[in-house]
């Protein structure tokens, strides 16, 4: 088994329901999720993790609601450590954009058509961009 079937199986076994819970709990601090709309974007998240690993190179872009996934995962220091190591034998980093640099904002957009690009090709279907109530 080569490292991106690894990879593939460990993203399919791995249980992330911990952060749905928190996110549709009335403790969470932002806005509360719904329980659907939580569990399909952390299966969402959980694709951009897979792009992550199969496009090292590629400055991906998550949707908002992936991003928040993405915060929440960062939080539990121990998980995400270990599932970064087990993924691809690296703790992947957050790198947020600056609103006041222009040209980030430009390459963001252009980094975030590629991210629905390479989205489409491996999952056979537009990345979904969800909007929250």
């Amino acid at each position: 088994m080569n490292s991106l079937d690894t990879a593939k199986d460990y993203l399919s076994r791995l249980d992330l329901s911990y952060l749905e819970r928190k996110m549709c709990s009335s403790y969470y601090p932002m806005p509360q999720w719904q329980p659907k709309l939580a569990e399909v974007c952390v299966m969402l998240y959980k694709r951009f993790l897979w792009l992550l690993v199969k496009y090292p190179d590629v400055q991906l872009v998550p949707t908002r609601d992936i991003d928040e996934v993405w915060h929440n995962h960062i939080l539990y220091t121990k998980n995400y450590t270990q599932d970064c190591q087990a993924l691809c034998g690296r703790y992947i980093h957050h790198i947020p954009s600056d609103p006041d640099n222009t040209f980030e904002l430009t390459s963001l957009s252009s980094n975030f058509e590629e991210t629905k690009r390479l989205y489409q090709q491996e999952f056979n279907e537009p990345l979904k961009v969800l909007q929250r109530t």
